[in-house]
């Protein structure tokens, strides 16, 4: 997986290769719309301490990029599931929540059970991002006013995304030179 710097107003299909992000096919290719946010990840480490705090501080620090990217059938399909799985491992994580606190709760002898609910709870969207989201979809890996970069699974779609954006820089800055020269 290769890592990517696109200019924000960039993240389009007149501005891309066609190329899948995901599979790195150059057939059937089409641009989807497509969202990405990304938080300072060191705040994770205040979560124990202080969860609605971190909250808090998280959704003040996101910044967030959206536009359209290449996809095959088969990478938009695989897109679409790893949103699917991960939102709704946090629905899982709540019900576990719940339903733990409303069967263990009050029972002091089920105080260990409680405390094994919560850590499963927590570690379903821990396990869901490994299995359907870590490197088999394209992931922000930070984003500024400017720019977006982008972990992406193809390296093919890395390569040519690259090189496009360089072809691009360099026909833009080409008429400068020339002018210099004259």
């Amino acid at each position: 997986m290769r890592q990517v710097v696109i200019p924000k107003n960039e993240l389009s299909e007149f501005d891309l290769p066609r190329v899948c992000v995901i599979t790195g096919q150059t057939e059937g290719i089409t641009f989807q719309p497509v969202k990405f946010a990304y938080y300072p990840r060191w705040l994770l480490i205040f979560a124990p301490l202080a969860a609605v705090i971190v909250l808090l501080i998280a959704a003040l620090l996101t910044k967030r990029a959206q536009g359209t990217l290449p996809f095959s059938e088969e990478g938009w399909a695989q897109w679409k599931r790893a949103k699917l799985v991960y939102g709704l491992s946090f629905l899982g994580t709540i019900a576990v929540l719940f339903g733990s606190i409303f069967t263990f709760a009050g029972n002091a002898r089920t105080g260990g059970y409680l405390m094994v609910a919560v850590l499963v709870a927590v570690l379903i969207p821990v396990v869901a991002y490994f299995v359907a989201v870590k490197g088999k979809v394209p992931q922000a890996l930070r984003i500024d006013d400017r720019n977006i970069t982008l972990r992406l699974p193809s390296d093919e779609a890395a390569s040519a995304i690259l090189m496009h954006l360089q072809a691009g820089q360099l026909s833009r800055a080409m008429p400068a030179r020339e002018m210099r020269s004259a």
